[in-house]
């Protein structure tokens, strides 16, 4: 699942993008609704205000008055921006935790020479996100497979990386799994 920095920066990057195409999507794509939204209002709020006393003749105001309200709508985005990316490297770091539990996962797929397989493995470690599992086969990097945890949790899984052990016969895989595992909720 990657050494870590990285990783989780990936995520942080992503709704960095989205709060700076428009204060607020960050935070809605990190599952913060009330505060997207409210940084979504504040930031048309005022901008709207600035724009129509600006523009509003009848209305006199200082300089330093339209400074200060020139000011507000970008450090609104800045914040915006920034905190989406904190929140998105911490909901990440949260669920690509790491945990060493051997549950015995039925993996299916195709291998290194396009056969599809069935194998019955156990993991070596597990995140609400990822899986470390020993097979007896070697994949493909970014082939994507199916697995079953003890016939009760069915996600799909895209190989990260692979690589062999010690013993000829065993090689270790990295997934990413296509959808958070709920017993990790």
């Amino acid at each position: 699942m990657g050494d870590g920095s990285n990783y989780h920066s990936q995520a942080g990057r992503r709704a960095a993008r989205l709060s700076a195409a428009f204060p607020g999507l960050g935070q809605l794509s990190n599952g913060e609704l009330f505060k997207g939204m409210m940084l979504i209002t504040l930031f048309s709020f005022s901008t709207a205000l600035f724009f129509l006393l600006l523009l509003s003749p009848a209305l006199h105001i200082g300089a330093l008055m339209v400074v200060l309200l020139a000011m507000v709508p970008p450090v609104i985005w800045g914040i915006a921006i920034y905190d989406a990316y904190r929140v998105a490297v911490e909901q990440r770091k949260r669920d690509a935790k790491r945990y060493n539990v051997q549950i015995m996962t039925t993996l299916r797929g195709h291998d290194l020479n396009n056969d599809s397989f069935e194998e019955i493995t156990m993991t070596k470690n597990l995140s609400r996100l990822g899986a470390c599992l020993i097979l007896s086969r070697q994949l493909h990097k970014d082939s994507t497979v199916s697995l079953e945890f003890e016939g009760q949790e069915k996600v799909s899984g895209r190989v990260v990386w692979a690589r062999q052990t010690g013993n000829s016969q065993e090689h270790l895989v990295g997934m990413e799994l296509l959808a958070p595992l709920k017993q990790f909720a």
